[in-house]
């Protein structure tokens, strides 16, 4: 059973992926909300024709024994159709340098960017909750084709369990869709040096995912 709100995509189910028997990584299934949807009565057609889509995703990570993950970066390509060009136009997590152990709420404004609910220039019209956000992480590509969350170890809590994202993917008006694709890169310690886990050449093809709607 396919476990999206909307659109097409090809991740039916998690896709787990091993580490020399020693970690397992799997990512979840995408969910995917149009701008309507997001803003309801409050939304109104962007200048110039653009469409919004609100993309929640995870992945999972679990080292067995005493294996250490080190760090691990989740990446979403977006592929273009011709001259067109679909873009991340906003993400969360972001730019985080410090453990945080406070439940987070997002909001998301008229103009389809992230803001937490506590903050007066969020003009929230719709809410998420993140719930705990732990892990020191930032972001590479905003704006772009490809955007990459990039997590470290905190010294105090282990880079293990799951982790949410969410990401506002912009279309242009002559895209009604956009093939999606995603990655998973792991790095750990073992007992024997360092190991590194990434999603196999051969699962490519069940890592792709359709944002929007024909």
């Amino acid at each position: 059973m396919r476990q999206k709100i909307f659109g097409k995509g090809t991740l039916e189910a998690p896709l787990a992926f091993r580490g020399v028997d020693e970690i397992t990584a799997s990512i979840g299934t995408p969910f995917q909300w149009a701008d309507g949807e997001m803003l309801g009565g409050n939304w109104k057609p962007p200048v110039g024709g653009n469409r919004f889509y609100l993309l929640q995703l995870a992945f999972t990570l679990s080292p067995r024994g005493n294996i250490k993950v080190t760090s691990a970066d989740f990446c979403i390509s977006l592929s273009p159709q011709g001259e067109s060009r679909a873009l991340v136009f906003d993400a969360f997590p972001r730019e985080q340098t410090v453990a945080l152990n406070d439940s987070v709420t997002l909001g998301i404004g008229p103009d389809f960017k992230f803001g937490t609910t506590d903050m007066s220039v969020a003009k929230a019209e719709t809410t998420i909750d993140v719930g705990t956000v732990i892990p020191v992480v930032h972001v590479e590509g905003l704006q772009e084709s490809r955007l990459c969350w990039r997590y470290t170890v905190h010294a105090k809590y282990p880079l293990s369990g799951s982790r949410r994202m969410h990401a506002i993917i912009s279309l242009p008006p002559e895209m009604k869709t956009a093939l999606a694709t995603f990655e998973l890169t792991v790095n750990a310690e073992g007992r024997y040096g360092p190991i590194r886990v990434s999603t196999p050449q051969t699962e490519q093809s069940k890592l792709r995912y359709v944002v929007g709607s024909a």
